[in-house]
């Protein structure tokens, strides 16, 4: 009987702290984000979201939704303004990995989203570009790398937002078959 009792206090006690840990997650606001009306908008799951460029508006909405982290692929010259100081300002936290075009849809940088993507796991995360070609671009290459074939990989990018990237995704992961073959 003592055991049984020592037992229960601590499947109560490990339940508490499972839910400290849950309580002290917020979950993202998914109406709040629906109602920003983020271009190209996509919800991968409750935490990831991919999107087309957000405007400040947006990133706003985006904070108040208890988004935790955004990731930009865009380059810096393609912004005439400080979007990570604008981010953090909000709350959030900035995370760049430039993909200047179609030069940078590599398999390294694939390799660097889907590592920040894995760092951040479980916390909420928008990755966005201009369209969200190049976020889809790299989804792809990250899901063949992971062993999709080629078609599931494609399709895999275009629910992330891949687009006019398809020829050269299909390019660099035909290029991987060929190097693993070898």
């Amino acid at each position: 009987m003592k055991l049984i009792k020592q037992l229960c206090a601590s499947i109560f006690m490990a339940a508490i702290a499972v839910s400290t840990v849950i309580a002290s997650e917020q979950p993202v606001a998914i109406d709040v984000v629906n109602n920003a009306n983020i271009k190209n908008f996509a919800a991968h799951n409750n935490v990831v979201f991919s999107a087309a460029q957000p405007t400040d508006e947006q990133f706003k909405q985006l904070s108040q939704a208890k988004v935790k982290h955004v990731i930009n692929l865009r380059a810096a010259d393609e912004q005439d303004w400080d979007e990570g100081a604008l981010v953090n300002s909000l709350g959030m936290n900035y995370h760049a990995i430039e993909i200047a075009g179609a030069q940078d849809v590599n398999i390294d940088n694939a390799k660097r989203l889907a590592s920040l993507l894995e760092e951040l796991k479980g916390e909420s995360v928008v990755v966005h570009c201009a369209s969200s070609n190049r976020v889809g671009a790299l989804m792809a290459i990250s899901a063949h790398q992971q062993g999709a074939d080629i078609e599931s990989a494609i399709e895999t990018g275009k629910q992330w937002g891949m687009a006019s990237l398809e020829p050269v995704v299909r390019k660099v992961m035909s290029c991987l078959l060929y190097t693993s073959d070898a």
